[in-house]
This record gives structure tokens, sequence and C-alpha cells, in this order.
């Protein structure tokens, strides 16, 4: 229950996993404790006006004072909007990742339902600190020439064929150096392997030089068989990759920040479109 008090033993590893920018889902996982729970010791620790870091350095006994005393001070959330929003709150996170969709037509949606319901600025507030939690990041150190990034960018491009006024679709090849941000793109006919390799040899040229490795997600051009830990690379690929003395890398699969350079520079590539 999340009125039950918890062993000093589940705070620290809370406070730990808090520390590391571990989400409150995956924190469930680990420790065994409701995400309402974690959620609201949470909040306890940030009321202390500590650092989660700092926090950790502090003995059981003022911790569990500081806990107390927070808890003698605010009152238990009763609200009945704020907990039916929590209860909607990973819908409207996984909503606002697809195209076209804003905070406020997740709201209009919202308040249509519950007329009654939590007012613009407070649901942005709460849907806000709730992605905060849920979209935390770890930093990636980059090294000169180490790795190129590639993939193709998420949106397509179009020209019109003069000759009949067709508009005709062609996918964009990106690449990305990420210690630089240095980036090179190719609107390719199509994504057969054969253009992908040809994409890449232009982004060499292009770059002026060849780097240590090459990564990029699992698309069927890049491996023949994904795998977190051993991805099997198609042929052409391999041989592309032993002419120019590059090591082939994929992200793990579903994991497009293990490629975040080339994520970031299509987004501002496409903004300036």
């Amino acid at each position: 229950m999340a009125n039950r008090p918890l062993s000093m033993h589940k705070l620290r590893q809370i406070l730990i996993f808090l520390e590391r920018g571990v989400s409150i889902r995956n924190i469930e996982k680990e420790v065994k404790i409701s995400r309402k729970t974690i959620g609201l010791y949470q909040q306890k620790f940030l009321q202390t006006g500590l650092g989660f870091q700092e926090l950790l350095l502090v003995k059981d006994q003022q911790l569990e004072y500081l806990i107390n005393q927070e808890k003698a001070d605010v009152p238990e959330d009763t609200d009945p909007r704020k907990v039916h929003f929590y209860g909607q709150v990973d819908y409207f996170a996984h909503e606002l990742k697809r195209t076209g969709v804003t905070r406020l037509l997740l709201w209009e949606e919202y308040i249509k339902e519950n007329p009654g319901g939590l007012q613009y600025s407070r649901f942005c507030k709460l849907l806000q600190d709730h992605l905060k939690i849920a979209q935390a990041s770890m930093h990636f150190e980059h090294h000169p020439g180490k790795v190129m990034q590639v993939d193709f960018a998420g949106e397509q491009l179009y020209y019109v064929d003069t000759s009949s006024g067709e508009l005709i679709a062609c996918p964009v090849f990106v690449a990305v150096l990420p210690f630089s941000g240095y980036g090179y793109v190719e609107a390719l006919p199509n994504m057969k392997l054969a253009q992908v390799v040809k994409a890449l040899n232009n982004a060499l040229a292009y770059f002026g030089g060849v780097p240590l490795g090459a990564k990029s997600d699992n698309m069927k051009q890049w491996v023949s068989r994904s795998s977190r830990y051993e991805p099997a690379f198609t042929d052409m690929l391999e041989q592309w990759a032993n002419h120019n003395h590059i090591a082939l890398y994929a992200a793990r699969p579903h994991k497009p920040k293990d490629k975040a350079a080339v994520e970031n520079f299509v987004k501002i590539t496409y903004r300036r479109i």
C-alpha cells in the first residue's frame, strides 16, 4: 500500500535509481514497489530541497526525519482529477509521439470526456513532469572519427516528374559524425541495398575520410538477423565494410537513442526544410 512506510533499504534503492535517471516504470520492476508509491516518495524527496545524490549521503536517521517531516507537512493528494489523469498519463505520453499530435489536441480529447477535469495549463504541467521522468537519458561520449551513424529519415521527400506532373516519393539517406555533428544527406530513388551502399560511398567521399566504424538500426538493408548482442549483417554490407576497413555496428532493437546524433540531425534538417 502507498501509505505503508518503506524500509530504509527500499528507500535507498529508490533513491539510487532516481539519481541515475531511471524511469518510475523501470524502478517498479526492479524494486517490486508500485509506481504510485514510488511517485509518492519521489515527491517527498524533492520536497526536502536536497538533490537525490545529496540525500544518498544523509544518514538513515536524518533521512527518515526528513521524510517523516514532509509527510506531516504535506497531506496526501486525494484530488480525483489527478488520480484519473495519472491513470491515463501513459496513453497521453504514447500519443504525443505520433506525428501531428499536440498537447492541446490531447487536452481537448481529455476534457471532452471529462468536462470537470484539469485545466489546460495544469494538464500540461503534470504531463511534462511525467515526461521528464519517463524520458530520462544517458550521456554519450563521442570521439573524432570513431563511428559514423547512418539511417533513413523518418519522412520521405518528394519531387515532381516534369514530364508527367506526378509527385514521386524518395527515401532520404542520412549519415552523421556524432563528435562534430557533421552530416551528409542524399535523396535516393529507392531503399534497396545497392542504393544504400552507393550512398555510403558518397558519404565517405563527402567527409573526406573513413571512420573506424559505422552504426545503423536494424533496417533490413543493414542486418539480415537482428539481435541485441550478435546481429548478422548483410553480405554486401560486410564486403563494403571489409573493403573500407570499417567495423559494423547495429543499434539495439527499438533503441533509437543508441544513434541519437543522426536522430537529432534529421530533426534539425527537416525543420530547416
